[in-house]
């Protein structure tokens, strides 16, 4: 989205503030490989009392601060060299809209994608920062038939968009934090984008992304390495600490100590019981809007959806795989950003556990590598 810099980087960092934590990962491109140089995670304690105050808010000035001096320690304690940065943006600040147009002639696209942003959009376009990828076209020849290809000078073509809009506040803000930091800013993407990359790659295969945030989660059909749908939903992983502090009568700390201890492993009697029944609740309106939106893209594509990654800071909440293993019919898989990143072998336990939760961090910092 924005782009400074016109050579390649040989290391790149890359950051993901999130609601609940602050992640980076630092990667070196070395005979076409990519070789992890250090990662580090600060979680932002106290991050549910104020949720309806972080950093992707108009409630900016103080929150800001705040975010520098924990990014900037975070780069220190991690032991980061690089200044070549790329960040990411979050799903829930900004507006992605994948949208199928009509036949027409290439030259017209900007003018029907500015009138589609109007539609979409729900605050003034000058607010905003519009970016768009054609992700399929398909040619309509003269006798109304359709065929792939490239279109003839006469020919009229359909073009199926991806189209996004940030906020120039939102993006205004990193750039702020970018140049407190002393940052070389290569980049701001759509965290969507981010993990696509670490997660998929080119791997042509009908993929559906779940990203758990602790915001908002976000579901994302990928076919042919290329966003084709994109659905996200207000209920996430600080929702369900707040069903458990509330129905279990504990504090917000103790609550997300049992969610992330406990999850939906927890069975038998009492209050082990009562913690699972009260995530089930939530995971299965996550669950049931999944399904919803898989059949969906999968009846009107004809094309099968054969597999899920499970992505985002509750993404690999204990038992949450195995249930969605009984109410899905699809290979379910947790995410693993360094697949096709050479590491320490000594670090594979930790890296394994941590995987879901870097996903953003590590395909920001493949963009520019």
């Amino acid at each position: 989205m924005l782009s400074i810099f016109q050579r390649k980087p040989k290391t790149c960092i890359g950051i993901d503030i999130g609601t609940s934590s602050i992640k980076v990962v630092q990667l070196k491109r070395s005979e076409n490989r990519y070789r992890l140089e250090t990662y580090g995670e600060l979680q932002t304690y106290g991050y549910l009392e104020r949720l309806n105050d972080p950093l992707q808010t108009k409630s900016l000035k103080i929150l800001e601060a705040h975010v520098i001096e924990m990014v900037k320690e975070l780069l220190k304690e991690t032991g980061a060299t690089t200044k070549n940065a790329v960040m990411s943006i979050p799903v829930f600040s900004s507006f992605v809209s994948v949208t199928d147009l009509p036949p027409m002639l290439e030259k017209e696209l900007p003018r029907a994608l500015v009138f589609e942003a109007k539609r979409h959009i729900p605050i003034p376009l000058s607010e905003v920062r519009i970016d768009w990828k054609v992700i399929n076209k398909t040619i309509v020849d003269l006798e109304g038939g359709l065929s792939a290809g490239k279109a003839g000078k006469k020919g009229l073509t359909k073009f199926r968009v991806i189209l996004i809009a940030v906020p120039k506040e939102v993006i205004a803000k990193y750039l702020r934090i970018a140049k407190a930091l002393e940052l070389k800013l290569l980049a701001l993407e759509l965290e969507s984008f981010s993990y696509i990359r670490s997660l998929v790659g080119s791997d042509p295969s009908t993929i559906c992304i779940l990203d758990f945030g602790a915001r908002s989660t976000s579901f994302t059909v990928v076919d042919k390495s290329f966003i084709q749908m994109s659905h996200s939903l207000d209920i996430a992983g600080s929702e369900l600490t707040k069903a458990l502090a509330h129905g279990m009568g504990i504090d917000f700390r103790r609550a997300e100590s049992y969610k992330r201890e406990s999850g939906l492993g927890a069975g038998g009697l009492g209050a082990e019981k009562e913690l699972r029944d009260i995530l089930l609740t939530f995971v299965d309106k996550i669950v049931l809007e999944l399904e919803r939106m898989i059949d969906s893209y999968q009846r009107k594509t004809k094309r099968k959806v054969t597999k899920l990654i499970l992505s985002g800071g509750s993404g690999g909440l204990i038992g949450l795989e195995e249930h969605l293993k009984k109410r899905l019919k699809l290979n379910i898989e947790v995410a693993n950003p360094w697949a096709r990143v050479v590491r320490l072998s000594l670090l594979d336990p930790i890296l394994k556990e941590l995987a879901p939760r870097f996903a953003v961090a590590a395909g920001a910092a493949m963009r520019e590598l």
